[in-house]
């Protein structure tokens, strides 16, 4: 059945994806970008598709993002699914984060997703009917190191659409969220931000250096994000959908590694993985 979905962050990566994959299921996709100068690929990949897709902007950090959702639902009428997809990672150890850094994070991936969740509600509510879908991460369930500010934005999207899902399902919305692995993204490659304190020649230079090298390399394995895209455009489909959607190898393994392995050994793992030493 055909849906009326909006779409946050599709310029590139699991946003891109989620709007074609959503449109070729045969969902009406109203797609939104920070900057309409930014859509020629999520164009080109439509034409490319042969799907269509309605691209608007829409920039979740700033005021005012009410009135935009109002405007969007008076122009295309109210949205059955939201997609809360727009997000940014800062990488680099905690204390090399400045506030500005951790604030840009939050204001992104939590409090952007939180102003527009907000502002689709009371058309949802008035339909008795919606699905909102949260893109997480595995970083929302395993806090890697190098990572602190982006891991606990996904871990406060756990906590927060957990909740959520309680307070909406009376109201026939339900709330999901999709935890990628590692896909080829722009998050890790072009649109990678460092903290304002990471130095390569600071007190966390080989940490920082141990848990790139380790993304690269598997960023050079990695597929791109179809796949997320499809499972996104399945749950907005499903008549019974779960809290939780892991996709990709990784994330599946990392999910069940966590879940049944003692901390101390799966900290054992960790290190070898990223080639840490060992605890004094």
């Amino acid at each position: 059945m055909s849906q009326l979905v909006l779409i946050t962050g599709t310029s590139s990566g699991i946003g891109l994806s989620a709007a074609i994959e959503c449109a070729a299921a045969g969902h009406r996709v109203v797609a939104t970008l920070r900057t309409l100068d930014r859509k020629g690929e999520l164009e080109k990949a439509a034409a490319a598709r042969g799907v269509s897709v309605s691209v608007e902007q829409l920039d979740v950090t700033a005021e005012g993002v009410d009135s935009k959702i109002r405007e969007l639902t008076l122009k295309y009428g109210p949205f059955y699914g939201l997609v809360n997809n727009a997000g940014i990672a800062v990488a680099g150890a905690f204390e090399e984060l400045s506030d500005a850094d951790m604030r840009e994070q939050f204001e992104t991936n939590v409090f952007g997703l939180m102003a527009v969740t907000r502002a689709v509600l009371p058309a949802m509510r008035a339909a008795q009917r919606g699905r909102i879908i949260n893109i997480s991460s595995i970083s929302g369930r395993i806090g890697l190191p190098g990572v602190s500010a982006y891991a606990a934005s996904k871990h406060a999207i756990e906590g927060f659409s957990e909740a959520l899902r309680w307070e909406l399902e009376m109201f026939g919305i339900q709330v999901c969220l999709v935890e990628p692995g590692m896909f080829k993204t722009p998050i890790f490659l072009g649109n990678q931000r460092r903290g304002a304190g990471v130095r390569s020649e600071g007190p966390y230079a080989d940490l920082t250096a141990a848990v790139e090298r380790r993304i690269f390399q598997d960023l050079e394995k990695a597929p791109p994000p179809d796949a997320v895209g499809r499972a996104i455009a399945r749950l907005l489909d499903a008549s019974s959908p779960p809290l939780r959607t892991p996709v990709g190898r990784d994330a599946h393994l990392g999910v069940n590694l966590r879940r049944f392995m003692p901390d101390r050994l799966f900290a054992t793992g960790v290190r070898r993985m990223l080639g840490l030493p060992r605890l004094r």
